[in-house]
């Protein structure tokens, strides 16, 4: 959810009484549970081990308030179950939604089922109050990590961070647009970046993690995140203002749904709340186990295009320009990685054959799931950072994938 998100609280005054299409980051409705389990309403049935523990860190606090709101009263349609327990964070921003109450602080939820799709009913289970947090900061995404794991014990994890997406960019302050990264506060003024999360997560290995924003299924954090969890899902491109439709897949998820089942399930909702003719869809899954091989195939790649910079600068550059590139309205410069890997190597010639199928290979055996619509024919569920030289982000170095591949000096190389 980056910048086409801003748009919703415009769509929801022109469209209040649609707002049952609009509940949460999506539409739904819904009078039940998950299939197979019966419905919970209290924190000590919830406290009871269950099969799934779904963690949404819910951030608010910025212009996306209402959509948040919508987002909750969406999980409320299903609610959680003896098998998925769903537990919330959520920040807001202004207060001033006129069906809820008008607070801004910070607080926990147990999602309990109910058929009121505008106003808020679940549970809090914040004592004492948190107060007011900065959902930025990456230790406030780990205390609701550590706390919903310790007290909510399941077999298996779904964390969603849910929020305005940028993919790897890192922000500095002062001197970058707004919604870099992943979790804007603006009360705090402050955003949080990838490079946070490794810590932020840090022994608190979770099953899923799933980014409910804008560009976020890029090379660069799946790299980033690898040890944080067994499965990323999320988009490389925007995603549409209502985002994911949490009561379309929380009623596709019971207690026998496996890790590599929930992350087809988070995907195959996803397509079909957005068939086609919608644009710009997309929604991948990978395997974090078979990441570090796509991060070698693609630094062997760059090997071998490095030494080419400037004899084929003009077919690389074309290269660049003709592949697909997620985020061409936005300007990060986010292109599929086998579409311009696969152009690259045509353009070095029958030399680069095995270094093409190894990177083929290996991104086929990491995308576990991946959906694109007719727009799109060119995405194979995985992003990376190729800007124009000129255009090159100086903190890029920062990131692990640059640091441990060849891919930052093959940027630094291209000359046209």
């Amino acid at each position: 959810m980056f910048q086409i998100k801003p748009l919703i609280a415009l769509q929801l005054a022109i469209g209040l009484t649609l707002c049952v299409l609009f509940a949460g980051c999506g539409g739904g409705g819904g009078t039940s549970g998950g299939p197979g389990s019966a419905l919970i309403h209290t924190l000590q049935e919830a406290q009871q081990p269950a099969k799934w523990t779904v963690l949404v860190y819910l951030d608010a606090d910025n212009d996306l308030e209402d959509a948040a709101i919508q987002n909750f009263n969406q999980m409320e349609s299903v609610g959680s179950t003896l098998d998925v327990h769903v537990i919330v964070q959520m920040d807001r921003m202004t207060g001033d939604n006129p069906n809820n109450a008008s607070w801004v602080d910070t607080r926990r939820y147990l999602i309990v089922q109910d058929s009121d799709t505008r106003v808020m009913h679940s549970l809090r289970l914040d004592a004492p109050p948190l107060g007011e947090l900065d959902m930025a900061n990456p230790n406030t995404l780990r205390d609701f990590v550590q706390w919903g794991k310790s007290q909510f014990p399941a077999d298996h994890y779904l964390l969603v961070v849910w929020d305005h997406g940028s993919g790897w960019h890192l922000r500095t302050m002062k001197t970058q647009p707004r919604y870099k990264s992943i979790a804007a506060d603006d009360t705090s003024g402050t955003e949080m970046n990838v490079t946070d999360l490794p810590a932020a997560l840090a022994g608190l290995k979770v099953d899923v993690l799933a980014f409910d924003a804008c560009y976020m299924q890029q090379l660069e954090v799946a790299y980033e995140v690898r040890d944080c969890a067994d499965y990323l899902v999320g988009s490389a491109a925007t995603e549409p203002s209502p985002g994911y439709n949490y009561s379309r897949l929380l009623r596709n998820i019971s207690g026998a749904t496996t890790p590599v089942q929930m992350c087809q399930t988070i995907v195959q909702q996803y397509a079909a709340e957005y068939p086609n003719p919608e644009t710009d869809i997309t929604q991948s899954a990978v395997d974090l186990a078979r990441i570090g091989d796509v991060a070698t195939a693609a630094s062997d790649l760059a090997g071998l295009l490095i030494p080419k910079a400037s004899t084929l600068s003009s077919s690389l550059a074309a290269a660049r320009s003709n592949s697909l590139d997620y985020s061409s309205n936005d300007g990060y410069y986010s292109h599929d990685l086998i579409d311009y890997a696969d152009r690259c190597a045509t353009a070095l010639g029958p030399s680069a054959n095995a270094a093409r199928l190894a990177l083929d290979s290996a991104v086929t055996a990491a995308v576990i799931s991946s959906i694109h619509n007719n727009d799109m024919p060119s995405a194979h569920g995985l992003a990376i950072y190729v800007p124009p030289p000129r255009f090159y982000d100086p903190r890029y170095p920062e990131l692990s994938l640059s640091g441990n591949t060849q891919w930052d000096e093959w940027l630094q190389h291209q000359r046209e």
